[in-house]
């Protein structure tokens, strides 16, 4: 990674993530959540390729989604099944997309683990197709109390719910059978069935052959004035498996509102047949909506930006008539602020035994500051990429730095390839020429871990020698630790040239200026004390008239050669 803040939030994000080279699907890196959620340290990570963490009967598939996606570089989503170090499988859901790591073509991925909300999605599927034939079967136990709640008839089911034949039941007390912390409550229900025709008690716990205890749901139906009953009729089911499952999905349902909070997820659940939506409170955190814990199907396709609405609804409305289970896309949303937001959208489509589907469960997240990085991502990539500057990364985790990155400038200007470069010491660049004074003050800034600006001789592969002003900037973490040297380098040849130029003209003007301060004043000043013993000899007019315009001249000569020594 090549700019600090994002490989900060590539490390410490709360999701899974890593980058694998396309070509031998090894991986190149992975964050902390990743070693979590799998059980592999970093080092083992960077040991395997990703087909270390797939069940055997996928990597084919695998493999060809890869190549596939390698040929249009396109963003891919999907959800797989993934093994951990332990081997356990879980489902995940996968976002990757194609990026340059290190000058490998590679992917960055993005791995959420679904596997809970899966396993309870098909549970609850289960659950609601045994009770169906729970219910087609004549499951349910029915009895006959008198007025005292002892049994005079029970039904064959109870052999089937309880584990008891019919008899066992008779004469006995219903209340004896009933756990003690729920008499109580199922005695004060009980007695309205005297003032009611009918009554509906509260699931209560009740006592099978083996000690245990079943959740029971009961509907008594006072039958007394009937003289072929004369007693109490009740239906009576098991609804143990229900109780646990609703447990679940409220525990699931917590699990989701805290996952919500920590990923920016809003949780929605969508009744397809009445075309309605519920809402977890992130509705109002997130997407700034008070109060709308309930909407309609169509207010959520309203809120869609124009421009996406049409795509989302045309996919959403195949997945739900075509009965497909898995559900996702990208599109903007209106939020209560006015504002749109980027959003990720996901979610589950259950059918019923018809294949029709009827309910929708699902989770929105808030990409908005993810786009908005990978805009100034590729940004700043491409002003890297095409800057005539050449840019070097180097590793600054131990002792002796490695270069990480090289820029195309930095290949051009110094005659290696990337490959030559990348893992080599920035030093391959000095050649023997390692005495250089700005070199040594460089080695200082390193070992102080400050910037520094400097001007080297630099050597191309083929030994050619090239000036270079050269700019080394520390990049350090949250935590204050030295990561990373970046170093701007630009060719200053031709500069250092012209320089070289203008100095050597410079002397050239001193020597000509000397030449006429000294040997040009020399004659001179014979002339000027000539001209003073003549002027001190007998002279006519005349004569002394000439001596004097030769005296005025012989002076402006003096002081123009003076004035050349003088700016010289």
């Amino acid at each position: 990674m090549n700019n600090t803040d994002l490989y900060s939030l590539f490390e410490l994000c709360p999701v899974p993530m890593w980058v694998f080279e396309v070509k031998s699907l090894r991986f190149l890196d992975v964050n902390v959540a990743a070693t979590l959620e799998y059980g592999y340290t970093k080092e083992e990570f960077l040991s395997m390729d990703i087909m270390a963490i797939r069940p055997a009967e996928d990597v084919q598939e695998v493999k060809n989604i890869v190549e596939a996606n390698s040929k249009t570089g396109a963003f891919f989503r999907n959800v797989f099944r993934h093994l951990t170090k332990k081997g356990k499988l879980i489902y995940v859901q996968i976002a990757s997309n194609a990026i340059i790591y290190q000058g490998i073509p590679a992917r960055v991925v993005l791995a959420m683990n679904v596997t809970e909300k899966f396993e309870v999605q098909q549970a609850l599927l289960t659950n609601e197709r045994r009770f169906k034939a729970l219910v087609q079967d004549g499951s349910d136990m029915i009895t006959i109390i008198d007025r005292e709640f002892r049994y005079s008839y029970v039904s064959p089911a109870s052999q089937r719910v309880f584990g008891v034949v019919p008899e066992f039941f008779i004469g006995k007390k219903a209340f004896d059978f009933i756990h003690k912390d729920d008499i109580a409550k199922v005695e004060q229900e009980a007695v309205e069935i005297w003032d009611k025709k009918t009554i509906q008690l509260s699931p209560y716990r009740y006592k099978d052959a083996k000690g245990g205890w079943l959740w029971i749901e009961t509907k008594a139906t006072n039958l007394f004035d009937d003289p072929a009953v004369t007693g109490i009729v009740c239906t009576s089911k098991d609804i143990t498996e229900r109780i646990i499952a609703d447990q679940r999905v409220a525990e699931n349902v917590e699990r989701f509102n805290i996952v919500s909070k920590a990923t920016s997820d809003v949780i929605w659940d969508c009744d397809i047949l009445k075309g309605t939506i519920l809402w977890n409170r992130a509705i109002d955190g997130i997407l700034k909506y008070p109060l709308k814990e309930r909407t309609s199907l169509d207010w959520w396709k309203e809120h869609i930006h124009p421009q996406d609405r049409e795509r989302v609804s045309v996919k959403l409305d195949e997945h739900i008539s075509n009965g497909i289970s898995r559900w996702m896309d990208e599109y903007r949303f209106l939020c209560g602020d006015g504002t749109y937001k980027n959003i990720f959208d996901r979610g589950f489509v259950m059918v019923d035994e018809a294949g029709k589907a009827y309910r929708m469960i699902g989770a929105m997240q808030d990409i908005t500051d993810r786009k908005r990085e990978e805009e100034w991502s590729k940004l700043l990539e491409s002003v890297v990429v095409n800057t005539s500057d050449g840019v070097l990364i180097t590793d600054a985790s131990n002792s002796s730095p490695k270069i990480i990155y090289v820029n195309q400038a930095m290949v051009k200007m110094s005659g290696y390839s990337r490959e030559e470069l990348i893992g080599s010491s920035p030093d391959v660049l000095h050649g023997n020429n390692t005495s250089q004074m700005e070199l040594l003050k460089l080695k200082s800034a390193i070992e102080t871990r400050t910037s520094a600006k400097v001007e080297l001789i630099n050597y191309t592969k083929n030994g050619e020698q090239y000036d270079v002003s050269v700019s080394l900037t520390p990049i350090f973490g949250e935590n204050g630790q030295l990561m990373r040297w970046i170093s701007i380098q630009r060719d200053v040849s031709e500069q250092r040239r012209y320089v070289e130029q203008i100095e050597d003209k410079n002397r050239k003007l001193q020597d000509i200026s000397w030449l006429q301060s000294h040997v040009v004043r020399t004659p001179l000043a014979r002339i000027m004390s000539l001209v003073e013993l003549m002027e001190n000899t007998e002279a006519n007019p005349k004569q002394l008239e000439l001596l004097a315009h030769m005296r005025t001249s012989a002076d402006e000569l003096d002081k123009i050669i003076k004035e050349i020594a003088n700016n010289h």
